[in-house]
């Protein structure tokens, strides 16, 4: 009978080595899914990285005109939605399927109120310039697992918004005035660009320094200005075209 016993709690220890194991080696997986179709928050230029600031800068500052529409990059439901000093009008969004938060600061208005479910693409604030700001842009953050004050789950944005390594996304950031340049020219000397995820007319109008009108013309567009992915698009007359890897 003794014997029996000290077999039983034997097996029952090996039980919860192994399920402790098991846990944890989930978690882990948990902690490496990128995801790999969020959208971008918002149209603009970034005017700084993550990582600034002797490392205090804790996300991605995006300008643009003010109210210009702020989007959840993925699904979720709305955590927190308020004022505050610094972040001024902010919304905090998490999103449970792939387990991050992200947050959406300096909104000049807030479009959701706390509890909202949301989907990708969701328009959720206007942007602005308020709280701690000194110029009109989206300070934009995502948060593995939760936010907290100190920020220790905070990583860089670029690593899922482009669905990179980190340390690809930190040469990005590093090389941000500089672009691909593809050469492609058909039998009329045109420029044709070739459309990456997240590019808009809006941003390859500042890319190549002509407005969203001249675009819709030469390409026949009309009133549109959706564009897809792998769309190829006349730009203008010039041999060269500049692909901006952060739009």
């Amino acid at each position: 009978m003794l014997d029996y016993m000290k077999r039983m709690i034997v097996v029952t220890i090996i039980a919860v080595c192994v399920g402790i194991i098991f846990i944890g080696g989930t978690n882990s997986r948990a902690e490496t899914f990128l995801p790999n179709n969020w959208v971008w928050p918002t149209e603009g230029r970034i005017s700084d990285h993550f990582g600034t600031r002797d490392g205090r800068h804790k996300g991605l500052d995006i300008g643009g005109e003010l109210n210009t529409n702020v989007v959840s990059v993925s699904e979720g439901v709305v955590s927190k939605s308020y004022y505050s000093d610094s972040y001024g009008h902010v919304v905090f969004v998490y999103h449970e399927k792939e387990g991050y938060e992200t947050v959406y600061a300096h909104l000049n208005k807030r479009l959701v109120a706390e509890g909202e479910h949301i989907k990708q693409g969701e328009m959720i604030g206007k942007m602005g310039n308020t709280g701690r700001s000194s110029g009109v842009h989206l300070h934009f953050e995502v948060h593995k697992s939760n936010w907290s004050l100190e920020k220790e789950n905070a990583i860089n944005p670029l690593v899922v918004l482009n669905n990179q390594k980190e340390e690809t996304a930190i040469e990005t950031a590093i090389d941000t005035h500089k672009h691909e340049a593809i050469e492609k020219e058909d039998e009329n000397s045109l420029t044709i660009h070739k459309v990456k995820e997240g590019e808009t007319l809006w941003s390859l109008s500042k890319v190549y320094d002509v407005s969203i009108a001249e675009l819709q013309v030469l390409n026949n567009l009309g009133d549109e200005t959706t564009i897809f992915v792998n769309q190829q698009l006349i730009v203008k007359q010039s041999a060269v075209v500049y692909v901006n890897p952060l739009f």
